[in-house]
């Protein structure tokens, strides 16, 4: 079984683009309920970044611009990296991974940390998919008619 890095269409053969708005938008959503119903989960550098990053997705996706959906890979990378330390910090109870998961247990704690994971993942593949069509598509010359 052999897993492609990038995707002409999104799953349902849908495209890229409604995905990576329904991605910016669900996940900005997310994050205002979980800073209004579990405020200390979240440091404010973590608020921050989230929220720049797909505030830039879903400009980039309106107005078609590569820079600015490439900017939420960079947020991807931030959680891919921040796995680990989740992993080992539910396991060995430091630094709050098993509080701000949601459960107390460590099992269901990990379990939660590589659900996100494989979401991450699966919606940076989308990402990823539609920042090189977008690159495409703006390092392409423009057809024009000439008379």
């Amino acid at each position: 079984m052999k897993l492609e890095l990038t995707v002409d269409r999104g799953p349902c053969d849908t495209e890229l683009r409604s995905w990576c708005l329904g991605i910016a938008i669900y996940t900005l959503i997310a994050i205002a309920l979980n800073t209004l119903f579990a405020p200390g989960v979240m440091s404010f550098i973590a608020f921050a970044i989230a929220l720049i990053a797909n505030v830039c997705l879903l400009i980039g996706c309106l107005r078609y611009n590569h820079v600015l959906v490439g900017i939420w890979l960079i947020y991807a990378i931030l959680i891919a990296i921040n796995f680990p330390f989740a992993i080992f910090g539910t396991i060995f109870h430091f630094g709050g991974y098993r509080e701000s998961s949601g459960f107390n247990n460590v099992f269901l704690a990990l379990l939660v940390y590589i659900i996100q994971l494989l979401i991450c993942a699966f919606c940076a593949r989308i990402v990823y998919s539609y920042y090189l069509q977008l690159k495409g598509r703006q390092t392409s010359p423009q057809h024009s008619v000439v008379v």
